[in-house]
């Protein structure tokens, strides 16, 4: 994929996070406190809660990307 091909489909910081989010969907999210692997996504939080524990965790959460402040844009 060559820039022009990433600008056309991911044109701003949201089709990025989508995207991220239905990778990260794919793979799973475990919960990092009982290990549960069943969540509710929150869209108002931005967040996945446990359905067992109801802790949350945020789409960066458990990736590198965990600490960064960095749009998703710059990570694609």
């Amino acid at each position: 994929m060559n820039i022009l091909d990433f600008a056309i489909i991911y044109p701003d910081e949201e089709s990025c996070r989508k995207k991220f989010k239905e990778q990260r969907d794919q793979m799973g999210v475990t919960c990092r406190h009982c290990n549960c692997k069943e969540h509710y996504w929150l869209e108002n939080k931005q967040a996945y809660e446990c359905k067992r524990c109801h802790s949350r965790q945020t789409l960066r959460s458990g990736t590198v990307m965990r600490h960064s402040n960095l749009p998703y844009r710059y990570w694609f």
